[in-house]
């Protein structure tokens, strides 16, 4: 029984020896830097999303999203290297371009690399959410009106005494009722742990019962498209 069992327990280990080397061999497309390629091929055809909003019940088409750049907030209290280290992790992006500020955070400008289309950015937006260094990431627009980013803030104008349905929305929603601006309108706060973006949360308002009017905050870059 000996000369049989012991070969057959060697066998078995190099079994799984030689079937753990073709394991690991496998295993570094999970250690593929995020960059162009790998957006193009988590998109692959993929369609983009053409965007709107309401201006005074008015429906304005924002287009599809803007491929050079986008909108940053960084995790409370990081340094300047250590925002500088979370962006050198991505290979789709160039660096940062400068800053805008909101009522409640400092907005960075993030320059992309060349080359990318806007579903592969809508990717890359996607990508940076999942960041545990970055709070807030959003799309700019190019449109007649220049260049606008959407901040991490909405305006929303409720009913006379709909205040607490406000409330109740936003908690829903995962955002922040920051301020009255005047009267019955109050600026609302989103990060990326709420339902959307300022557009889109603007947008899930807007027909909502005690909600009068409902639209992003947003931000003109001065950085020429």
């Amino acid at each position: 029984m000996k000369r049989i069992y012991i070969p057959f327990l060697s066998c078995l280990f190099l079994i799984f020896a030689f079937s753990s080397c073709r394991q690991d061999e496998a295993s570094p497309i999970r250690n593929v830097k995020a960059g162009p390629t790998l957006l193009r091929a988590t998109v692959g055809g993929g369609s983009c999303t053409s965007y709107t909003y309401y201006l005074e019940n008015e429906q304005k088409s924002l287009g599809n999203v803007y491929t050079k750049q986008v909108l940053v907030n960084f995790a409370e209290g990081l340094s300047a290297e250590a925002e500088a280290d979370v962006l050198a992790k991505y290979d789709f992006i160039k660096g940062a371009t400068g800053q805008l500020h909101s009522n409640s955070a400092v907005l960075h400008n993030i320059e992309l690399v060349d080359g990318l289309g806007c579903a592969e950015v809508e990717e890359a937006i996607y990508t940076l959410s999942e960041e545990p260094g970055i709070a807030y990431v959003a799309p700019y627009f190019l449109n007649a009106d220049g260049l606008l980013g959407i901040s991490n803030e909405a305006i929303i104008t409720v009913d006379e005494g709909a205040d607490t349905a406000l409330e109740e929305l936003a908690a829903a929603y995962k955002a922040e009722v920051l301020m009255s601006l005047s009267g019955q309108t109050y600026l609302v706060r989103v990060d990326k742990n709420s339902q959307g973006n300022a557009l889109e949360l603007a947008n899930f308002l807007k027909d909502k019962e005690g909600i009068a009017h409902a639209e992003p905050d947003f931000v003109v870059s001065l950085q020429k498209p």
